[in-house]
């Protein structure tokens, strides 16, 4: 199974993350020539909290659905965190069509996984989800939005990006509280490049 949502999700139940340094730099990910800069009040996340909020997710994704989630092979590229609560999380995890099947059809079943988790983990809140396709350099997304919104106060918009490149699932997923970080994500994800 994809553990892309898993990924994706345990962002609803990580509101205390650890900092590891300052960025304000560029990276460059050779697994699939993805280029981007991090703006300086995006933190990168230590280990022992990306372990601990990944737990979380997929402990959340496996009570809600009754599944099993293996996420051995998947990996973070740039797992980030902007005060107080918004998150940068790019992933990849090998896929073989020939091994795990038809890609389409295992990213809408991970669309449903986390439409369910959401109604399942937060009864109380109203929750309406999208899909569309997203270009990124050129290269197109399939692109998921979740939008939640509890007693009508909090307002969390989360984004999981996917594509199938060069061997892998490649995931970028972000959820942002406010406009300001909407618009930094925007410009992270509309300056970054793919080198061919």
């Amino acid at each position: 199974m994809r553990t892309t949502l898993f990924k994706f999700i345990f962002v609803l139940w990580a509101f205390n993350p650890c900092y590891a340094q300052e960025t304000g730099k560029t990276f460059h990910f050779t697994e699939v020539g993805w280029t981007l800069i991090l703006p300086s009040d995006f933190k990168i996340m230590d280990s022992a909290g990306s372990a601990r909020l990944n737990n979380r997710g997929k402990k959340a994704m496996e009570e809600a659905n009754n599944v099993t989630v293996d996420a051995s092979a998947t990996r973070d590229l740039i797992m980030a965190n902007k005060a107080p609560s918004n998150y940068f999380n790019a992933t990849i995890t090998p896929f073989n069509p020939a091994v795990d099947g038809d890609y389409k059809t295992a990213n809408q079943s991970v669309k449903e996984m986390m439409f369910t988790t959401f109604i399942q983990k937060m009864p109380d809140a109203k929750i309406d989800s999208s899909s569309a396709s997203v270009s990124i350099d050129g290269l197109r997304f399939d692109q998921y939005h979740v939008s939640v919104f509890i007693k009508d106060k909090l307002n969390m918009n989360l984004y999981l990006l996917s594509k199938l490149y060069k061997g892998y699932d490649f995931s970028i997923s972000y959820l942002y509280l406010d406009e300001k970080t909407k618009e930094q994500i925007g410009s992270i994800l509309k300056g970054s490049k793919f080198s061919r």
